[in-house]
């Protein structure tokens, strides 16, 4: 009967440290894959993020190059502005911005 009970334990001994083996040897491979998914994820936030902001500056674009093609007045703004152009007969005046002084 003793003897039983030594190979029981014995047994017992093996199966929590095959438990342990398993256990650590799961542990080794999944934590990599999830630090690989982690950074990939990280990745994949980073690159929406940015073509979010392009399909924003190309939205805008759009509405841009649609309000050139109908609108004389958003023409002669860009005229205006861009390319510094003026109706004939106007002044334009410009103004240096005064330099930062140091007080």
């Amino acid at each position: 009967m003793a003897n039983n009970q030594q190979i029981s334990g014995i047994w017992t001994v093996l199966g929590i440290a095959g438990f342990i083996a398993l256990l650590v040897i799961s542990i080794a491979v999944i934590y990599p894959a999830r630090l690989q998914y982690s950074r990939q994820l990280e990745f994949y936030a980073k690159v929406k993020a940015e073509a979010d902001r392009k399909l924003a500056e190309r939205d805008a674009l759009q509405k841009e190059v649609a309000a050139l093609e109908r609108s004389p007045e958003a023409i002669e703004k860009v005229a205006r502005e861009n390319f510094r152009l003026c109706k004939e007969g106007e002044v334009v005046m410009y103004y240096k911005r005064p330099a930062n002084t140091r007080r």
